[in-house]
């Protein structure tokens, strides 16, 4: 399986930059709050004693006379979200592995673009620039990642066979184990994947259990692991952008009149149902604002959107200014109409149906289980049932 791996470094730092070109040239920093907790979630390139996950006092010891800048995760989500619909459509398989980070399934991309050069360019293309993306190709997902590390901005780099050479000089840091496992290796004079793969997957299995076989093949360039393909989500989108940014809520809930109007004229939503809204907008010198609605009942007009937008938005309405608004329906359903039934219990089992289709719009995923037996004539309690996700 030929896999590609588009990798974006220090991608919140470049998505700030894009906002304010300024930052440039100047020593950031990324802070994530998390209550009164504050940590590094990313820094400038090149910066020296810092790592995403450190404490921003211990960080701010380290790096003087740098500037911070608040963390703006929907803003970052938003923004690689629109990378990965642009992959989608250079490739049927695209898994999300996190912010600034995708792999892509390659296998019969090359006659259809005309070669492998070809889809590299296409694959980079999808990337807007300044964000200089560095994408690695191999047989299997951690080599692919450990080549994207090792291209060149804005270039590609192949996992040249034999893999285990290529990945002998890598530093055992970039292994995907916590840290005190890291410094383990370290201690037991292990500091490269070469160091790795000559010990042997023995020892390593006698001292990390598990965890050391995958060590020891990651170490070779041998992963396994699947590509998980990125689910498909069909949604349609509308957005404007206000003369002026207004905090007023007449003109928000006006605007959002008026896009949902557009949406539901649209041609591809008509006759169909929509379970779930969401409303994206920049507030003005603060950061992105999302609210996700999910409708009671799947609706199919603006009237009655409208109405259950509107107050939402009376409840919680934006925390500043907004300088535009998009609308999203997603979740959307061909639900045109239903035959209720009169009788009793297929009418309680289509209830149930729609409250766990409902829960699925809202949460993302199933979180109905129910009892079945497996063994019931074990003397282990344990064996006798089993919790399984509940499919009707």
């Amino acid at each position: 399986m030929q896999v590609a791996c588009l990798l974006i470094r220090n991608y919140p730092y470049r998505v700030e930059v894009r906002r304010c070109p300024e930052l440039r040239d100047s020593p950031v920093l990324i802070v994530l709050a998390d209550g009164s907790r504050r940590t590094v979630l990313d820094h400038s390139p090149g910066m020296t004693g810092v790592a995403p996950g450190m404490p921003l006092q211990q960080a701010l010891s380290r790096c003087k006379d740098t500037l911070l800048r608040e963390a703006d995760c929907a803003k970052y989500e938003d923004e690689f979200e629109r990378v990965m619909d642009a992959l989608g459509r250079r490739s049927p398989v695209v898994e999300l592995t996190g912010l600034g980070c995708a792999y892509i399934g390659l296998d019969g991309l090359a006659p259809m673009y005309g070669g492998d050069s070809q889809v590299v360019a296409a694959i980079l293309g999808t990337v807007p620039g300044g964000f200089e993306p560095r994408l690695g190709v191999a047989r299997g997902k951690f080599p692919a990642y450990m080549a994207a590390l090792m291209a060149r901005p804005g270039c590609s780099l192949e996992a040249r066979e034999p893999v285990e050479e290529f990945l002998a000089g890598a530093g055992v840091d970039l292994l995907p184990v916590p840290w005190p496992v890291v410094q383990r290796l370290h201690g037991f004079g292990l500091h490269s994947f070469g160091d790795i793969a000559a010990v042997g997957i023995g020892p390593l299995q006698a001292q990390f259990g598990p965890q050391g076989r995958r060590m020891w093949e990651l170490s070779r360039g041998y992963d396994p692991a699947p590509l998980v393909p990125r689910s498909h989500r069909e949604t349609v989108t509308a957005s404007l952008t206000f003369p002026v940014p207004t905090v007023s809520l007449e003109a928000i809930v006006t605007a959002t009149d008026s896009l949902l109007m557009r949406l539901f004229g649209l041609a591809s939503i008509r006759g169909r149902l929509a379970r779930v809204c969401e409303m994206t907008g920049q507030v003005l010198h603060g950061p992105l604002w999302k609210r996700r609605i999910t409708f009671q009942k799947p609706v199919g007009d603006r009237a009655h959107a409208h109405y259950v937008v509107r107050h939402a938005l009376g409840n919680r309405p934006p925390p500043g200014p907004l300088k535009d608004l998009r609308l999203t329906l997603s979740a959307l359903t061909g639900e045109a109409g239903r035959q209720e039934s009169l009788i009793r219990e297929v009418h309680r089992r289509e209830r149930l149906h729609q409250a766990i289709a409902q829960l699925k719009a809202s949460l993302g995923s199933n979180p109905i289980y129910q009892v079945r037996e497996v063994e019931p004539w074990s003397r282990i309690p344990e064996r006798r049932q089993a919790l399984v996700t509940y499919e009707p």
